[in-house]
């Protein structure tokens, strides 16, 4: 499923998913109405997967499992993503990156993002944030909660890529709150380039397998 040039409200629930790129994707074109963002989405109780016989499979272009790049109050809740791994990019499972795709859209945004009661597994890493495009002009994404979520199996030995929960470059007000997170990676939570702010982690189960929280850049 992908769209860039509707407004939503959009009611995707109870559904098997599969695809290599892009499961679920907004965004990705510039819209071609003035100020359209994509809104309204509510993304629940669906199984959003990979085959792993795809991963032997150089020619199969796998990106990533669920990822905005225009959107705004989405809801996600209920939902199981597996199988993602490091192939034309880095793994992400969940990629939520305001971007003005070809530079015609310097509104576009992800805002007012709930991301809850998720069971994310068998990834290469979990969730990327970036707060401004750095190609194009664009919004400033933020407002997200991700809370009552499981990750599991975030893994680089077992998938390639950083094993990371989350990579945050940027955005406003973000709450990471009473997720458990078993990752691999020397980093849990790496903040690079830009500064991030109100971003609030509480309640959460993590290892610290070297450096847990992490800024670079």
């Amino acid at each position: 499923i992908a769209g860039w040039n509707g407004p939503g409200p959009y009611t995707v629930t109870n559904n098997y998913l599969e695809a290599a790129s892009e499961n679920f994707l907004l965004g990705g074109a510039d819209p071609a109405i003035v100020d359209l963002i994509p809104s309204d989405l509510s993304f629940t109780r669906n199984y959003v997967t990979k085959p792993l016989a795809w991963r032997s499979n150089s020619s199969i272009n796998v990106k990533n499992l669920f990822e905005l790049k225009n959107a705004q109050r989405v809801t996600i809740d209920g939902n199981v993503f597996e199988n993602n791994w490091l192939a034309a990019q880095s793994g992400y499972a969940l990629v939520f990156t305001g971007r003005s795709q070809d530079g015609y859209a310097p509104w576009s945004v992800v805002q007012n993002l709930t991301f809850t009661n998720n069971i994310v597994r068998h990834v290469a890493s979990a969730i990327n944030i970036l707060g401004k495009d750095y190609r194009f002009p664009s919004g400033t994404s933020g407002h997200f909660v991700f809370r009552n979520n499981l990750f599991e199996d975030v893994s680089g030995a077992n998938w390639g890529g950083d094993g990371r929960f989350m990579l945050i470059n940027g955005g406003v007000d973000i709450t990471v709150d009473h997720n458990t997170i078993l990752q691999s990676g020397s980093s849990v939570l790496y903040a690079d380039t830009n500064p991030v702010q109100q971003f609030t982690m509480t309640n959460n189960i993590a290892p610290d397998n070297a450096w847990a929280i992490m800024g670079g850049g």
